[in-house]
């Protein structure tokens, strides 16, 4: 058994629950499970659920920009502020 990485690059309708600060947890869901960021949370969950042991998943708002926010769909933890 190996690693292995899954990575998307998209743009449009990801932020949900923007009122959250550094360090606070996310509802991925609260804008519906059609968002970007729902559907990513879905995605883990799914891979987790079928006995996949995710180390590491991040949604990342504007990368390598000055805002950029991280958002770790396995805890829930955002990182930087909308």
């Amino acid at each position: 058994m190996g690693s292995f990485r899954i990575e998307i690059n998209a743009v449009g309708g990801h932020g949900v629950d923007r009122d959250v600060k550094d360090g606070e947890i996310v509802n991925f869901f609260k804008e519906g499970s059609t968002t970007p960021d729902a559907i990513a949370k879905s995605i883990v969950l799914i891979l987790q659920h079928h006995g996949v042991m995710v180390d590491t998943a991040t949604l990342t708002h504007w990368p390598g920009q000055e805002g950029e926010v991280q958002d770790n769909l396995i805890t829930g933890k955002r990182k930087g502020n909308f």
